[in-house]
């Protein structure tokens, strides 16, 4: 007998029971009566194939404070009438803060959901077909998220498509081979991970980024790959910013066990010293990528890396700089005569506090610091730093040194 496949994970897809109110907006006080300003509402319509007429239509909105999508208070129906729908969402108060809005809605149609993002005023247009995936059925809107939601949805579907097919295939032969099908579904969705990941790395964070996020920290954690929790964990601290309040967010974080003061590791502006004896600050190269390297006189590793790292360095010092931090005392590192163009500086305090601060042991150990101030990366030997430092300047030499490895 063939086991019942889950073949695509559609977050946001709503489970729930849903209100039977249609046109309801939701009412909430406001203090300064002079905000309750009526506002243009929202209008989404549809023409839609494959779907009965009778067919039951939502549109539901979150709540900010609550972050609910599912209440009588903020979910309006329609049913489909010669394969269309009209719902209007209408507005009670043109202060959103108060009325708790926001422009992300979505729409729903027998447990296949896609998300619509409008300004009040705005007229919606969902057209083709429901299904799980966005790529079957579109929604037309004024607002940029809407353009930016699909180009994840394609972009998503490109990469996965030929695994897809692959996994259908299998469900749908006579004799369903269940262990085939589930290490498909493994690389399809570590083929997921991946893509987004570089997809996502050069895109800017807003709603439509947190929701994806989301979605591959979950897939990352259900595999169980190291590797590919630690590139989420690193864009996270890239894209997200320390102050985010988001539901996905939290959820992501939580998925790769991000406690908070990993999570927003800001820079901290140690006191440190170069051997003329001036005072410098990690802060001076904010807006860089920064690299920090525990070392000392006595470790071999560390004199081994030096040339390597230099090199790396003169090749990118307009997007990078590296500190190399001496756990030796200050006479001790005052001999030290390394040749290296990066700087070599020490806390007079053998780096205790600093080593501390970022949970480094022994030596050599490195830290990568965004641009932002956050930290991206803790990592204990040359090679691991390497593989990850590449992941945010590619350089060419240094891959074709781990090549060899």
């Amino acid at each position: 007998m063939k086991k019942l496949v889950i073949l695509s994970l559609f977050l946001g897809t709503l489970q729930c029971s849903w209100a039977q109110y249609p046109g309801m907006p939701m009412k909430m006080p406001v203090t300064d009566k002079s905000k309750e300003i009526p506002m243009k509402p929202i209008v989404v319509e549809g023409e839609l194939s494959g779907v009965p007429d009778g067919t039951r239509v939502s549109l539901a909105f979150r709540v900010k404070k609550t972050r609910a999508w599912c209440n009588a208070n903020n979910t309006l129906i329609d049913t489909i009438r010669n394969g269309k729908f009209h719902i209007e969402k209408k507005f009670v108060y043109k202060d959103f803060d108060e009325n708790d809005d926001n422009v992300e809605y979505m729409v729903n149609i027998e447990g296949k959901g896609m998300f619509v993002y409008a300004y009040p005023g705005a007229k919606v247009k969902v057209t083709g077909t429901p299904a799980l995936n966005a790529i079957s059925w579109r929604a037309e809107s004024n607002h940029p998220l809407q353009k930016e939601f699909f180009e994840y949805a394609d972009y998503e579907h490109e990469k996965l498509s030929a695994i897809r097919k692959k996994i259908q295939e299998e469900y749908e032969a006579d004799e369903v081979d269940d262990d085939m099908v589930e290490k498909q579904g493994r690389a399809k969705d570590s083929i997921q991970v991946v893509s987004m990941l570089d997809f996502m790395k050069n895109r800017e964070f807003n709603s439509v980024f947190a929701m994806n996020l989301n979605s591959i920290s979950f897939l990352a954690k259900q595999l169980g790959n190291s590797q590919l929790k630690d590139r989420v964990r690193s864009l996270i601290m890239e894209k997200v910013p320390a102050d985010c309040d988001d539901e996905e967010i939290d959820l992501a974080k939580a998925f790769l066990s991000i406690k908070g003061q990993q999570a927003t590791n800001n820079l901290n502006d140690f006191m440190l010293y170069d051997r003329k004896g001036n005072k410098h600050k990690l802060s001076e190269f904010k807006g860089k990528y920064t690299i920090l390297e525990f070392t000392s006189k006595s470790c071999g590793p560390c004199l081994e890396v030096m040339p390597i790292l230099d090199g790396f360095y003169k090749r990118h010092k307009d997007k990078v700089e590296v500190i190399a931090i001496s756990v030796d005392n200050e006479s001790t590192w005052m001999e030290e005569n390394n040749n290296v163009s990066f700087h070599e500086w020490n806390d007079h305090k053998y780096a205790v506090d600093i080593a501390d601060y970022y949970g480094t042991k022994g030596t050599p150990a490195f830290v990568i610091i965004h641009p932002n101030g956050n930290t991206l990366d803790v990592s204990h030997g040359a090679g691991a730093f390497f593989k990850e430092m590449i992941q945010h300047v590619p350089d060419a030499e240094i891959e074709k040194m781990l090549s060899k490895k």
